[in-house]
């Protein structure tokens, strides 16, 4: 007997709802039992674990020559640009003889002040002026110069001493003169005092007392105007005695003020010589790491390079690699040092090389801000695993390579996303 036609129907009706009925309950099983690792997911790029280096120079110049372009590849220690050197070398040669001249004008004030009989002119100088003969005929100078000093001094001296011993001449002649009109006062005081007794005694007229009397007057005035005369010749000796001690003691007050001038002087130009000699050792621009070469700035010999200007940069080659990543500044939280991640680098081919294996290092202590965008993140650095470079097959990670970061989170049932998101909107729904 043929099947009632309606039960054709209801056969593939049931089997169909048993299946609907077995596939959402399988997917609400899955959703509840089965667990999903989640992850943040963080854009970055590729760069050196030290950071490119600048090339610059404190105090600027002039090139003189150009050793290397972009994408050379340098040691630590190269010379990268030699700057032109004539300017300051050619002032530190005038300040250089500047304190020569200093030196040896020094070496004869101080032979001056220490009445010394030659100069003792630096070691350093005499042997410089062996093989220098600007350097020789400066001391010839200063010693014509001392001599001739010297000489003007002894004739002085000289002369001051001439003028004491015709003093002294004169005082002994004057002290004779003395002597006799002493003595001849002293007799004729004898004969007056005679006159007098004989003159009492009316043997002698008066005439003759009055005349001795008036004779020994001359004799006592030539005797006070002697002793005078001898008195001012003894004050010109003492003038000339003060004469002299002034004449050696004003030398060496006039050494000692010129000395000291002279060492303010040579305090400066020897601080000017050790700021040229800096400037000196610092004309060879070199490397201050070793690496790739980029960003030139100089083209050739005779650019003017300004004060602490970038004149390229070095990329280091000996640094390990890292990723720095950028997250969102609301996934922070989720986010931790040490926290695995997975790597993906866009620049490779996706089918050949997989996801590399690396862990959070750090993150920055606040937020940064991108200057072109506006846009909020927060900085992580991630370090691929050693034993995952292997992974590349031969690549080479460059600085600068995009990198697509998921920074690994908790594990969730994929109810769980799927309920999240609207009870996040319930909760703010019910709060408002």
């Amino acid at each position: 007997m043929d099947e009632d036609p309606k039960w054709k129907g209801v056969l593939p009706l049931t089997a169909g709802i048993l299946a609907l009925v077995a596939l959402v309950g399988g997917l609400g099983l899955w959703s509840v039992r089965a667990e999903l690792s989640g992850a943040v997911v963080a854009p970055g790029q590729v760069k050196v674990e030290t950071n490119r280096q600048a090339v610059q120079h404190p105090e600027g110049g002039v090139v003189g020559d150009l050793l290397v372009k972009d994408s050379y590849r340098v040691d630590e220690g190269d010379i990268l640009i030699q700057l032109d050197g004539r300017r300051p070398k050619s002032e530190l040669s005038i300040v250089e003889a500047q304190l020569r001249e200093l030196s040896a004008r020094k070496a004869r004030l101080q032979a001056e002040r220490d009445n010394a009989g030659e100069i003792a002119f630096d070691p350093g100088l005499i042997a410089l002026a062996a093989s220098r003969p600007e350097v020789d005929k400066l001391l010839q100078g200063e010693r014509t110069l001392f001599q001739s000093r010297n000489e003007s001094l002894e004739q002085e001296v000289s002369l001051l001493n001439e003028q004491n011993q015709q003093i002294e001449d004169r005082i002994a002649g004057l002290q004779a003169q003395l002597d006799a009109l002493n003595e001849q006062a002293s007799l004729t005081q004898d004969d007056l005092d005679s006159e007098r007794q004989l003159l009492d005694q009316n043997l002698t007229r008066a005439s003759r007392v009055s005349e001795l009397m008036r004779e020994l007057a001359g004799l006592k005035g030539q005797i006070g105007r002697l002793e005078a005369e001898s008195a001012e010749l003894r004050g010109q000796k003492t003038s000339n005695g003060i004469a002299l001690l002034q004449l050696k003691t004003q030398r060496r007050e006039n050494a000692v003020s010129r000395l000291r001038d002279l060492e303010f002087r040579e305090i400066e130009l020897a601080e000017r010589r050790l700021s040229l000699q800096d400037t000196i050792s610092r004309l060879d621009i070199r490397a201050p790491v070793g690496g790739i070469v980029y960003g030139l700035q100089v083209f050739g010999a005779q650019s003017v390079v300004q004060a602490a200007q970038p004149l390229m940069y070095i990329v280091p080659q000996d640094q390990p690699l890292i990723v720095s990543a950028r997250v969102d500044t609301i996934h922070i939280d989720e986010v931790y040092a040490g926290q695995e991640a997975s790597l993906q680098f866009s620049a490779f081919d996706q089918r050949g090389i997989p996801e590399l294996k690396g862990a959070v290092r750090s993150l920055s202590a606040d937020v940064l801000r991108d200057e072109a965008t506006g846009e909020a993140y927060y900085s992580v650095e991630i370090v691929p695993e050693s034993s995952e470079i292997t992974k590349l097959q031969g690549q080479t990670l460059l600085p600068g390579m995009p990198v697509q970061s998921f920074i690994q989170t908790g594990a969730r049932s994929p109810l769980t996303y799927l309920i999240e998101p609207m009870a996040s909107f319930f909760h703010r729904a019910f709060r408002e």
